[in-house]
């Protein structure tokens, strides 16, 4: 049981563990601590359900095999769970007392792609020029304004602690201040600047940074301006790090795992990022997977198998060399005082395979069709439901009635669209626009 800890050299503090509204007093059966209880209510919410029909990397129109945006999500939070459980038994920084705490890495992990919407990152990209006069969308922006607002209670959400919403917070801007109009003009596309707070959710922003003092605050919002893209932020926590790097990892090994079975990336390609390792000394690991790599082709009977075990070479690697960084200046809040990253020639390696996975896979022809249709079919939903509030929902339509401006209605339908699986949006596209099978499709 976590015990909430008032000196400055261990890692969480009260303020850690507070909530925007008070939790009611702790039965005495309930061992769970704060962050354990964060973890129940994201799992058990109806957003993290739908992760199983959403998008990773490709749809789900190609098998039902590979991975959905619910199984990256659970695999992203494993990894965050192995850097912890590496990092507190092997760094000095955190040892028993100065522990992470997995539960909160974990759920955050677990939470931190709840916010996106169908279709990947061109329903992203269709959404945002959708919402391009009224506030704009953003995957991690929605995710917080799902964990403190759609979900759970009206007003505070599903309630969570303070540092799981800082765990979760990417982009720490406002998006309509990350803005600028500049990059739309010399791009020709209306392309969502990162950030992870929508401008009507600006109230919750300032309580999940007001335990941090005025310098702390101004480091956690400081951000790189540009005269031609969007301004971007330049820190976050570090349990946003440790996250992040999860995430980037899950992305670099298993969507290349699932990209070989499905056909889209050579066992070739793979050996071309693993080669320069072959006869590593100091990354052991990387060094047996080459000689477990190296024989195989797309034919061999053993392929599943024998590439599960080069992938878990990779991540085990990867986990096993993270290093922390300690910022220079001196800060109160641990949150800000430490970072983690990987060496040179991992991180080399990681931006390698994530590459592999966006060259051969998302601009894949089959991939981009399926991609071009999704961001069609969420631009005629967004339509239709602008102009005929009677396509809503009863919940929906009475909240679009009681707004009092376009931009308020305007997130209403995007909250609602946002929150539409895949195939519940084809469904309802087709029975606006197509041809319907059954009065009760959807």
């Amino acid at each position: 049981m976590i015990i909430y800890r008032a000196r400055e050299n261990h890692l969480y503090y009260p303020s850690d563990m507070e909530r925007r509204k008070p939790s009611s007093s702790r039965h005495l059966s309930d061992a769970r601590d704060s962050f354990e209880k964060d973890f129940g209510r994201i799992v058990h919410s109806a957003a993290f359900r739908r992760l199983q029909s959403k998008t990773q990397v490709i749809g789900s129109v190609a098998g039902d095999f590979h991975r959905t945006r619910l199984t990256h999500s659970m695999e992203a939070a494993q990894i965050a769970r192995g850097i912890v459980i590496h990092l507190n038994a092997h760094h000095p920084l955190f040892n028993q007392e100065n522990a992470l705490d997995v539960s909160l890495i974990e759920a955050a992990a677990l939470a931190h792609d709840l916010g996106h919407p169908p279709f990947g990152h061109r329903g992203e990209e269709a959404l945002h020029e959708c919402m391009r006069d009224y506030g704009g969308f953003e995957g991690n922006a929605h995710t917080f304004r799902i964990l403190t607002r759609l979900e759970g209670e009206e007003e505070f959400g599903l309630n969570l602690t303070r540092a799981l919403l800082l765990a979760i917070m990417k982009y720490p801007i406002v998006l309509d201040e990350a803005v600028n109009e500049e990059q739309y003009r010399t791009t020709g596309k209306v392309l969502p600047p990162k950030a992870s707070v929508f401008a009507c959710d600006r109230q919750v922003f300032a309580w999940v940074c007001s335990s941090f003092t005025k310098e702390e605050t101004r480091h956690f919002l400081a951000t790189t301006d540009y005269p031609d893209r969007h301004r971007q932020t330049k820190h976050k926590t570090l349990e946003c790090s440790i996250i992040e790097l999860a995430d980037d990892i899950a992305y670099g090994t298993h969507d290349a795992e699932d990209a070989v079975h499905l056909g889209f990336i050579q066992l070739e390609q793979l050996k071309e990022c693993i080669r320069p390792f072959a006869r590593s000394e100091e990354y052991q690991e990387l060094r047996e997977a080459w000689n477990v790599l190296n024989p195989l082709h797309q034919g061999h009977n053993h392929l599943r198998y024998k590439l599960k075990k080069v992938i878990t070479a990779l991540i085990s690697t990867f986990i096993t060399h993270i290093q922390v960084e300690l910022n220079e200046r001196s800060f109160h809040s641990p949150r800000l005082k430490y970072r983690v990253y990987l060496p040179p020639e991992l991180q080399a390696l990681l931006e390698q395979l994530k590459q592999l996975v966006s060259d051969k896979v998302i601009d894949a022809q089959r991939v981009q069709t399926i991609s071009w249709k999704g961001a069609y079919v969420i631009k005629q939903l967004f339509q239709a439901f602008m102009n005929e509030e009677r396509l809503l929902t009863e919940h929906d339509r009475y909240l679009f009635r009681r707004a009092s401006t376009d931009e308020q209605r305007a997130r209403i339908v995007c909250d609602y669209i946002a929150g539409m699986t895949d195939s519940f949006a084809l469904r309802m596209y087709d029975r606006l626009y197509g041809q319907s099978r059954s009065f009760f499709d959807i």
